[in-house]
């Protein structure tokens, strides 16, 4: 085992004590034998530091003053004794396989950066021989094929394009994952490796701030990369839309709607290849967004 290479987990925190506990017990109880967890303390002022102290000797605590999502994961990186990096965010939680079902698939698709999407739940066992299937910049302009949680990056790689980006405030991991795969191969396996918690204080809740940091990311992309130059109206379309689900979340219905119809003024056809996705699914959030959840669902079930 000692050929095998050591990941670090890299778990930023934020005032997030009554569920960093689940996150730093996910790490450390991954079936991988070589991990390192790092924990980064962006200053909470709750009561992480009591909760994690239990664990002081199998995880590396790190505590700065409060500096933002991307400073603490790249404070975590910059410790990281690692040859990959595995981010987690502290009200997340991974399957204890996920580090071994994606190290191997990783190397066998000869990538960057793998990850996979969130699961609902997360099953007793992972898919032993899950594949990793090379993703596009267009899938990362046009979806979400994979999240924070569930990334794992080739510490080689960062050394190549940088750490995350500390002036944006939200989407900087989209801006990191476009930024991998214009130079890098980058894959996601199609395996509930990771489970993601709903709350009230997530970032896809804070609309505004989400939209003027999402466009600096795609405007900064399409200057830095002519050749994608193509796909940039159907990207801005992709971004409305995305932020149309935000404000909806917020509970703004008419703010929704308005970047919903901008979405689809820009770009009426489906989207092509988008994973996940039914071809007209913003024209069903549209009419969502007019009825109201309650409404909608109770039209839905009459249909």
């Amino acid at each position: 085992m000692e050929n095998e290479p050591l990941v670090s987990a890299v778990i930023p925190t934020y005032n997030c004590g009554r569920y960093v506990v689940e996150a730093v017990e996910s790490a450390c109880a991954q079936t991988y034998p070589r991990m390192e967890v790092i924990v980064v303390d962006d200053g909470s002022n709750d009561d992480t530091r009591q909760r994690l102290r239990p664990f002081f000797d199998r995880i590396t605590y790190l505590h700065q003053e409060n500096r933002g999502l991307s400073a603490a994961r790249n404070r975590g990186i910059q410790a990281a004794q690692g040859e990959w990096i595995a981010l987690l965010d502290a009200d997340d939680r991974w399957h204890r396989e996920k580090t071994a079902v994606q190290l191997r698939a990783a190397r066998e698709a000869g990538c960057a950066l793998i990850g996979s999407a969130a699961a609902a739940t997360l099953p007793e066992a992972l898919p032993p021989e899950a594949k990793a299937r090379l993703l596009s910049v267009e899938d990362y302009l046009l979806s979400a094929p994979i999240g924070p949680s569930g990334a794992m990056i080739s510490k080689q790689c960062l050394s190549r394009i940088g750490l995350f980006d500390e002036t944006l405030r939200a989407v900087e991991d989209r801006d990191m994952w476009l930024r991998i795969a214009a130079d890098f191969p980058t894959a996601v396996v199609d395996s509930p490796c990771w489970w993601y918690r709903i709350h009230e204080g997530q970032m896809n809740r804070q609309a505004e701030r989400m939209g003027a940091n999402y466009r600096r990311v795609l405007d900064r992309f399409f200057a830095e990369h002519a050749e994608h130059a193509h796909l940039r109206a159907v990207s801005l379309s992709y971004m409305y839309a995305d932020l149309a689900w935000s404000y909806f979340l917020e509970g703004n219905r008419h703010r929704a709607m308005s970047y919903l119809l901008h979405s689809l003024w820009l770009h009426p056809a489906p989207y092509r290849g988008a994973q996940g996705r039914e071809p007209w699914w913003r024209s069903k959030h549209l009419v969502r967004y007019a009825l109201g959840t309650k409404l909608f669902h109770a039209v839905a079930r009459r249909i």
